[in-house]
C-alpha cells in the first residue's frame, strides 16, 4: 500500500498525468473557422493584417514584418486550397499589394525583403509557398512567373554543400556569408519541394534534395544546435519530397524529428497553469508553440504513411497529434471568453500567452496544425 501511494505521489509531482482532451472532426473544423475568421477580420485597407493584440491593455501592436505577412497569406491560401474557403482566398489576396511592393528584383531572381532592408530566405520561401497554394486553390497561372523568380532566389542562396544562406544584403548586393536562418532553412526546403511538385521540369528537385541531405546530416552542427532542432518546416519539406526519394540519412533524421516532436507533445500535455504542473513541466506553450508541434507531427505522420521505412511510427504520431490538437482547440478563445474584453473581435478565435498577448503567427500555426489533423480524426458519424 505504501508503494502504491508513493508511486501515485511521484506521478503527481514528478511526472504529471497527460491531459489530452477528446476532439471530434466537427470541433476541429469549428476551431479552424474561428482562427481563419480572426485573420480575416485583421485585414486592413493598407494591404496588411492585424499583427498582434494585447487584450489586457487593449493595445493593437504597431509591429510588422514581411515574413509573417507572407506566412499569413500562405496559411489562408492553404486553407482555401484544401477546403475551397472563398473568404480565406479573398483575405489572402488582400495581402498581394503589400507583397508586390516589397519585392527586390535582380537579374535572374526576385526576393521578398523588409521595406528598404535585406532580403530574407524565410520571407521569400513563404511567399513562394503562398503563391503555390494560391495556384492549387484556383488554378490561375498569373503568378507562375513570380513563383519561379522567387525560387531562383532560393537556389541562388544555396552553397555547394547544399546549405542556404539566410540573407541577401541590400548594402553589398550580395548574400551575407556565414549567416543562416533559424526557420529559413526548413522553409526553403519546403518551398523548393512544393515548387518541384508544381513545376517538375523547373529543375529545383535536385537543390531540394541537396538541402534535405544537408539538413539531415550537417545542419544541427553548423548552425550550432546541441540537439536535433525541432524544425516543423523541415518536416513539411520531407513530406513534400517525392515518395521514396529520401535517402537513409533523411529517414534517420525524420525519426529524430518524430522523437523530438513526440517529446514536446508529451511535455505540453503535462504542463499547466496550476502550481505543480507549472513547477514540474512549465507554462503551456504559446499558440505558435502549440501549432508548430502539431504541424511537425502532422507532416511526419503524412510521411510515415507514404514511406514504408517510417510506417512503424504512424500510430504513435497519430496519437500524439490527436492529443496536441485537443489541447490546442481547448485553449482557443471562444465567444464567451472574448466577451469579457473591450474588443471581442480581436480575441475570439485566437490563442493568447500567459500575459494576454497574441499575434498573427499565434493564430496561423494552430490553424495549420488543426487543419492537418483532420485526416487523423476521420469522418463524423451520421446523426
Amino acid at each position: 500500500m505504501v508503494f502504491v501511494v508513493g508511486a501515485a505521489v511521484l506521478r503527481a509531482t514528478v511526472v504529471p498525468a497527460e491531459e489530452c482532451p477528446p476532439l471530434s472532426a466537427s470541433q476541429a473544423r469549428a476551431s479552424i473557422a474561428e482562427a481563419a475568421a480572426w485573420l480575416e477580420r485583421g485585414v486592413r485597407p493598407t494591404g496588411v493584417y492585424t499583427y498582434g493584440y494585447d487584450r489586457k491593455r487593449d493595445l493593437v501592436s504597431a509591429d510588422y514584418n514581411v515574413t509573417r505577412h507572407a506566412g499569413v497569406m500562405m496559411g489562408l491560401y492553404r486553407l482555401a486550397a484544401k477546403t475551397g474557403d472563398a473568404k480565406a482566398l479573398a483575405a489572402a489576396d488582400h495581402g498581394l499589394p503589400f507583397l508586390r511592393a516589397n519585392l527586390v528584383r535582380r537579374p535572374g531572381w526576385t526576393a521578398l525583403a523588409e521595406p528598404n532592408g535585406d532580403a530574407r530566405i524565410g520571407a521569400s520561401s513563404l511567399a513562394a509557398a503562398a503563391l503555390v497554394h494560391r495556384r492549387l486553390a484556383i488554378g490561375e497561372p498569373i503568378y507562375d512567373g513570380l513563383i519561379r523568380e522567387l525560387t531562383r532566389f532560393l537556389v541562388a542562396q544555396q552553397l555547394p554543400d547544399g546549405s542556404v544562406l539566410g540573407s541577401w544584403s541590400a548594402q553589398t548586393q550580395r548574400p551575407i556569408p556565414g549567416e543562416y536562418a533559424e526557420f529559413g532553412t526548413g522553409e526553403a526546403l519546403w518551398a523548393l519541394a512544393l515548387v518541384d511538385r508544381l513545376f517538375p521540369d523547373e529543375g529545383v528537385g535536385w537543390p531540394a534534395r541537396r538541402l534535405a541531405s544537408w539538413i539531415a546530416t550537417r545542419r544541427d552542427d553548423v548552425e550550432s544546435y546541441v540537439l536535433t532542432y525541432p524544425d516543423h518546416w523541415a518536416a513539411y519539406g520531407l513530406a513534400e519530397l517525392p515518395p521514396g526519394s529520401l535517402g537513409d540519412a533523411e529517414v534517420d533524421y525524420a525519426r529524430r524529428l518524430a522523437g523530438i516532436f513526440g517529446l514536446h507533445s508529451r511535455l505540453e500535455s503535462q504542463s499547466g497553469r496550476d502550481g505543480l504542473r507549472r513547477l514540474m513541466r512549465g507554462e503551456p506553450a504559446s499558440g505558435a508553440g502549440l501549432g508548430t508541434i502539431g504541424e511537425g507531427l502532422a507532416a511526419l505522420w503524412r510521411l510515415s504513411r507514404s514511406d514504408p521505412r517510417l510506417g512503424d511510427l504512424s500510430d504513435d504520431l497519430a496519437e500524439r497529434l490527436r492529443c496536441t490538437a485537443g489541447r490546442t482547440v481547448e485553449r482557443q478563445a471562444n465567444t464567451s471568453e472574448a466577451a469579457r474584453f473591450p474588443r471581442p473581435a480581436l480575441v475570439r478565435g485566437a490563442w493568447f500567452t500567459e500575459d494576454g498577448y497574441t499575434q498573427m503567427d499565434h493564430v496561423r500555426h494552430p490553424l495549420a496544425a488543426i487543419l492537418a489533423t483532420l485526416p487523423v480524426l476521420g469522418k463524423e458519424p451520421k446523426e
